[in-house]
Formats: structure tokens, C-alpha cells, sequence
């Protein structure tokens, strides 16, 4: 199971992932009905592809500020996720 979800970490993480999504978005408006030259068809796209794009390319400058890889900033991210969370020490006081 760990293998699938490294894949579709690695592709919701890419930019590819943030065209696929948006598109998804516009296949689903359609399904809804939403009239494809009204504003309530094009604003949640515009909204959501450039609030992606947006943590795309700070994702990017902040991995190559790094000298990351691409596949160890997915390695990193699924390890985060994946994880069970740290046990909270209690500070003795």
C-alpha cells in the first residue's frame, strides 16, 4: 500500500498534480451544471489554479534553496505523513 500512495504523493505534490486537480475542479462544475461562460464556472479555477501555483513555485524555490530532489522532498513528506505522531514528553518541572 505504501507504494501507491509515494505515487500519488509524488504527483499531487508536482505541478502536473495542481493541472490535474484543476482540471478535475472544471470536470466536476460541469457535472454540477455550472454554465461554462459564467464567472461561477471560471472563478473557483482561477482562485484554486493560482492559490496552487502559488504553493507550487514556493515549494519549488524553497527545494532548490535546499538542494533538494524531488524525490526526497516526497520521501520526506510521506515519512511525515505516514508516521505515527511523536509521544509528547512531560517536562518535569
Amino acid at each position: 500500500m505504501r507504494p501507491v500512495f509515494k505515487v500519488m504523493l509524488r504527483w499531487a505534490l508536482s505541478p502536473v498534480g495542481t493541472l490535474l486537480n484543476t482540471g478535475m475542479l472544471a470536470t466536476l462544475l460541469l457535472v454540477k451544471g455550472v454554465d461554462p461562460s459564467s464567472a461561477l464556472f471560471w472563478l473557483p479555477l482561477a482562485i484554486f489554479f493560482g492559490v496552487a501555483a502559488a504553493y507550487d513555485i514556493n515549494a519549488y524555490v524553497v527545494q532548490r534553496r535546499k538542494g533538494l530532489t524531488s524525490s526526497q522532498v516526497n520521501d520526506a513528506v510521506f515519512e511525515r505523513l505516514w508516521s505515527s505522531p511523536p509521544e509528547e514528553k512531560e517536562e518535569e518541572a
